[in-house]
């Protein structure tokens, strides 16, 4: 029995891995450039046509900022919210080790308000201390980052 090559479905199969090939490239540019603290800002007055002298885009520059929670019984603390993708990029909070368990986590935001919570332990918890507010009938604390 004598197979023979089918040339058609060879080069379909050829140009279905390069186009692969490219979308995986593509995917992982992306990734490593997803986030970056750097905000280019348009001028305000662009969106109504009148003119402004040309400069630079201001850059906000991100802001370092401290999470904390404090809880003497938990053993792993991470925090998602509107920085993070919601846990898409995990983030663990770093354990004090003095008497009182406070875990920390610094993260350098540009300006605005963040949604976030715990995870403490694997249950979502809010931290009392905080601002809170209410998105979709769920609670959230927020992060303000002047």
């Amino acid at each position: 029995m004598r197979s023979e090559l089918n040339i058609p479905a060879l080069f379909f199969y050829g140009l279905l891995c390069g186009a692969l090939a490219v979308v995986f490239m593509v995917s992982f540019h992306h990734f490593e450039n997803f986030y970056k603290p750097e905000i280019f800002v348009r001028n305000k007055y662009e969106a109504y046509g009148i003119p402004q002298t040309p400069k630079e885009p201001e850059i906000l520059q991100p802001q370092k900022v401290t999470i904390s929670f404090a809880s003497p019984i938990a053993k792993e603390v991470s925090v998602e919210g509107d920085f993070n993708a919601w846990g898409a990029y995990p983030l663990t909070l770093n354990k004090s080790g003095k008497e009182l368990e406070i875990f920390t986590l610094t993260l350098a935001l540009p300006r605005g308000k963040y949604k976030y919570h715990f995870i403490v332990d694997g249950e979502i918890t809010l931290d009392e201390s905080a601002p809170k507010t209410v998105f979709n009938g769920e609670d959230y604390n927020i992060l303000e980052v002047k």
